[in-house]
């Protein structure tokens, strides 16, 4: 029999499955009970789900990253799905199929790629293409590329999604360079193409999507600035003022020091960057609120906490 996926599971839905584990926390309740808050998931979603009456023994019969089979009743809670699971155990990951638990971009990963390479070669600054194709040379980091998701949770998290996400950067920022030709383009495209690659060592995505020791110690920003630093020191020809404007254009790219910048947009390219970044991931974002929210009847969406507010569902025609 078919499984059903999260994305398939209505609320008063009897659920039968297996899940991968993302998170789970021991809580209490006001009468001192236990109760299980896990995070299950398949390739379409999350379930944020409730275990009452646990057990400290059942809460380490299984851990994060680990498959569980689950027997649950579907509820909705604030609008959004839950599961109120009466039975889990661990099951062991040679008998189930992963590409069933981890959620990949919808798009063609060789047609990203291909992409990406007709964007390079289509660069007319020879310095900046030459640290672009060594990027592109590196199989390690071609595999990572394909691979890494652009988020844990709020947008692209998927396998394939830094891909998805970056060439959608990209080709805004060809766009913008249309409309505002004193933008340096081969820069914004190269800040474009490099603004996330960090996160090739700052997210692990074997089982769930989660941050490397690295990626919490470092950032990826500081990481992406040093994977850049190291290639460019074999590219000849190479300018330090040119490098550096580029370094700017990924240290500075989230914008705002409290969300991890460590400089602020200082150029006209960097400023640009910044907010097409922030335009393709809120609208990623939005995208999946949508599809995250159970209730099908109502015209919005409960708050959605990416966005503080509730999101409007409806499309204008």
């Amino acid at each position: 029999m078919a499984r059903k996926f999260i994305e398939e599971i209505r609320p008063g839905d009897t659920v039968q499955e297996t899940f991968l584990v993302r998170d789970k926390q021991l809580r209490t309740q006001r009468d001192g009970a236990f109760y299980l808050d896990i995070e299950l998931v398949d390739r379409t979603g999350v379930a944020p789900s409730k275990f009452w009456n646990a057990t400290r023994e059942l809460f380490e019969a299984f851990a994060p990253d680990d498959f569980v089979a689950v027997k649950a009743r579907a509820e909705s809670y604030r609008g959004k799905l839950q599961l109120v699971v009466t039975d889990v155990r661990r099951v062991e990951a040679a008998s189930v199929d992963i590409t069933e638990f981890l959620p990949s971009t919808t798009k063609s990963v060789p047609g990203l790629l291909a992409r990406v390479r007709e964007i390079v070669k289509g660069m007319q600054d020879a310095r900046l293409k030459a640290l672009l194709e060594a990027f592109l040379a590196d199989p390690e980091f071609v595999r990572g590329f394909q691979r890494v998701p652009a988020g844990v949770s709020i947008h692209h998290a998927c396998l394939g999604g830094l891909l998805e996400h970056t060439v959608a950067v990209a080709n805004l920022a060809l766009r913008l360079t249309e409309g505002y030709p004193n933008l340096n383009r081969d820069l914004l495209v190269a800040g474009a193409l490099l603004h996330d690659i960090g996160k090739i060592e700052s997210f692990a995505y074997e089982r769930g999507f989660r941050y490397t020791d690295a990626g919490g110690l470092i950032g990826h920003l500081n990481i992406g600035a040093s994977m850049v630093e190291r290639k460019a020191a074999a590219i000849e020809g190479l300018p330090r003022p040119l490098l550096d404007h580029l370094l700017h254009l990924i240290l500075s790219h989230h914008g705002a020091y409290e969300f991890g910048s460590p400089v602020l947009p200082a150029t006209a390219e960097a400023i640009a960057l910044h907010y097409l970044d922030n335009l393709d991931a809120k609208l990623a974002a939005f995208e999946t609120a949508l599809l995250a929210d159970v209730d099908e009847q109502a015209n919005w969406t409960e708050w959605v906490r990416a966005f503080d507010r509730r999101l409007f569902k409806l499309r204008v025609s």
